[in-house]
Parts: structure tokens; C-alpha cells; sequence
């Protein structure tokens, strides 16, 4: 038998192996150094005045804005969708632990296709350093989401 014929495809597995072993150690190279670091959260950049915000839903005419200062504030619906709209509500995700705590739409009614309404909200032992996640809610649909503006 040829040597060449069995030694060469015994030094292709081993080119192979040694190709694919990393050495058990750091990476050497500053580019993969990089991808593990840290990269910080960047600093919020909100100019109302503390304990204040605005949060904003929008989405296929619908447009809601909730401005809260401390933990009462109102709600704001301009339905220019093609649908009526039950009551609205809202919850929020506590900013610490995450767990949902109700808020409170006052007199709140169903918003007609077209049409424009405010309610009074409340969010009972809450303020605006504690919403982690705002969340709309028409009837038992939620809606998703509202975007902190300001």
C-alpha cells in the first residue's frame, strides 16, 4: 500500500482538529474582546419637570396620550380608526419586580369611530419613577404598549 495514500488523509483529520481548537484560552485579538464588554444604558433624556411624563400609543388612526404628574394625570383618545372603541383602561408593570398593578380611568366610556374623548387616570400609591411598562387597554383588548415621550 501507497504510505501517501494513508498519510495524507490521517494529516488532513489532524489539520482539521488543530484548526478547529482554540486552545482552551482567551481570545488574543481585541475584536473579539470587544463583543463581550459592557455596553451601558444610555441615560434617559426626558425635559419635563420630576414626576412628570407623557406616554403616546399610536397606531392605524388611533392616537392616545397619557400625561401623568405624579400618579394622577389624564388620558387623551383621538379615534380616527374605522372602529368603535370600548371603555379604555390602563395597567402598568411595576419598574422594580415587574408585577402588574391596575390604574384607574375615570368615567371612562366608549370612544365612537371618529370621535375624541379625555378621562381623568389614576394610578393608586404609584408615581412616574415607578412604571416600568404602561399598557393600553380598550375593554378586555389590550393594546399594547404606550412610548414614554417626555
Amino acid at each position: 500500500m501507497n504510505p501517501t495514500r494513508v498519510l495524507l488523509p490521517a494529516f488532513l483529520v489532524l489539520a482539521i482538529v488543530l484548526a478547529a481548537c482554540d486552545g482552551g484560552g482567551e481570545p488574543s485579538n481585541s475584536a473579539s474582546k470587544t463583543t463581550s464588554a459592557v455596553v451601558p444604558t444610555p441615560a434617559e433624556t426626558f425635559t419635563g419637570a420630576p414626576g412628570t411624563a407623557t406616554y403616546e400609543y399610536a397606531n392605524e388612526g388611533l392616537v392616545v396620550t397619557v400625561t401623568l404628574d405624579g400618579s394622577e394625570g389624564t388620558l387623551d383618545v383621538e379615534n380616527d380608526s374605522e372602529n368603535d372603541l370600548d371603555a379604555p383602561g390602563l395597567y402598568v408593570l411595576d419598574a422594580v419586580d415587574g408585577h402588574e398593578v391596575d390604574g384607574t380611568v375615570l368615567d371612562a366610556a366608549p370612544v365612537a369611530a371618529g370621535d375624541m374623548a379625555s378621562f381623568d387616570v389614576r394610578l393608586d400609591d404609584l408615581t412616574v419613577d415607578d412604571i416600568g411598562l404602561l399598557v393600553l387597554l380598550f375593554g378586555a383588548d389590550n393594546y399594547g404598549a404606550f412610548v414614554r415621550t417626555a
